[in-house]
C-alpha cells in the first residue's frame, strides 16, 4: 500500500498514489465532480494550465461540475466564464446550471431573509466565546450559509465550535478558507447526488469521480456515494480529521494536482477508444 512522504504520523495508510500504474480506474469516468479552492486554485488562482485542463476535458466530452463552500453570488458569475457543466455552491446549497443564471435551491428554506437572521444569531452566539472570529468578506453575497475566517482557529477551537453549532442545530464544516455555519442536512455529497439524479441521470457511479483537498470535502470522498474519489496532495495536512478519505491521491497539490488527474482521464479515454 503506498504511503505518501507527507503524511502525518499515525494516519491509517489508506491512501495509494495515483500513478500510471493505478491510473486505468479511470477509463470509464465521464463526470468529475471537483471542489474549487485549493483544488483547481493554485495560491489562490486559476492558472493557464488549469483553464487549458478543463478545456481539454470539455472537448474529450467529460463534463466537470465544481461542488464548492464559495457563496451564491461568486458562483452565480464564475459558472458562466468556465468551460463546466454547472456549479454547486455553499456546500450542496444551491445548483447554478452551466450558461444559466437561475439558481436552483437544493436546500428546502422557505423563508431566506428569516433564514439568514437565524444564521446571523448562530454567529453572534459563537462570538460570544470566540471573540475573534470574524465574519468572511463574501457573507453578504451568501443564502444558504454564514461564514467566517478559519484562520487563526486552532483544531481544537474548530471541534468546539462545530459541537456549539450542533447544540443549536445546524452544522458546521470549514475549509483551508473559511468556516461554514449551516442548515445540518446540508452537505456537498447530499448536494451533489440530488443534481446527479435530476440533471445528469445518464452517469452511473462508476463514471464519476469526486475530487477534494479540505474536511468541507470529506462527504465527496465517502464511498458508500462515490466508489471512486481523488484527494490533491495538499489534502494530506487534513487526513487525520478526515473520517472518509479519498481512494487516491495526486503526487502534484492544488490545481497542479487536477491537472495531473485530468492527464490520467484523458490518456485512459484514448486508450480505451484505440483497444
Amino acid at each position: 500500500m503506498y504511503r505518501h512522504p507527507n503524511l502525518p504520523t499515525g494516519h491509517p495508510q489508506s491512501l495509494k498514489q495515483l500513478s500510471p500504474d493505478t491510473s486505468a480506474v479511470l477509463s470509464n469516468i465521464r463526470l468529475i465532480a471537483t471542489d474549487m479552492d485549493g483544488t483547481l486554485t493554485s495560491q489562490g488562482k486559476f492558472s493557464t494550465a488549469l483553464i487549458q485542463a478543463l478545456e481539454d476535458l470539455q472537448t474529450a466530452g467529460i463534463q466537470v461540475l465544481i461542488v464548492t463552500g464559495r457563496s451564491a453570488g461568486w458562483m452565480n458569475g464564475l459558472n458562466s466564464l468556465l468551460p463546466i457543466a454547472g456549479a454547486i455552491a455553499e456546500n450542496g446549497g444551491l445548483f447554478y446550471p452551466s450558461q444559466s443564471e437561475q439558481t436552483i435551491t437544493l436546500t428546502p428554506i422557505p423563508d431566506f431573509t428569516v433564514h439568514r437572521q437565524h444564521l446571523s444569531l448562530a454567529f453572534e452566539q459563537l462570538k460570544r466565546q470566540f471573540p475573534q472570529i470574524q465574519e468572511s468578506a463574501d457573507n453578504r453575497f451568501r443564502l444558504t450559509d454564514w461564514t467566517f475566517d478559519v484562520a487563526a482557529l486552532s483544531l481544537d477551537e474548530l471541534q468546539m465550535l462545530s459541537h456549539l453549532c450542533q447544540q443549536m442545530g445546524w452544522g458546521f464544516t470549514y475549509s483551508n478558507v473559511q468556516c461554514h455555519i449551516k442548515p445540518a442536512g446540508q452537505t456537498k455529497a447530499i448536494g451533489l447526488l440530488q443534481v446527479l439524479r435530476e440533471y445528469f441521470p445518464e452517469y452511473s457511479p462508476a463514471q464519476i469521480v469526486t475530487v477534494g483537498d479540505s474536511p468541507n470535502d470529506e462527504s465527496l470522498f465517502n464511498q458508500r456515494d462515490f466508489p471512486l474519489s481523488v484527494g490533491v496532495a495538499n489534502v494530506v495536512k487534513y487526513a487525520n480529521q478526515l473520517q472518509h478519505h479519498p481512494t487516491y491521491i495526486t503526487s502534484a497539490a492544488e490545481g497542479e494536482g487536477f491537472c495531473e488527474l485530468s492527464r490520467y482521464i484523458l490518456q485512459n479515454r484514448e486508450l480505451s477508444r484505440l483497444s
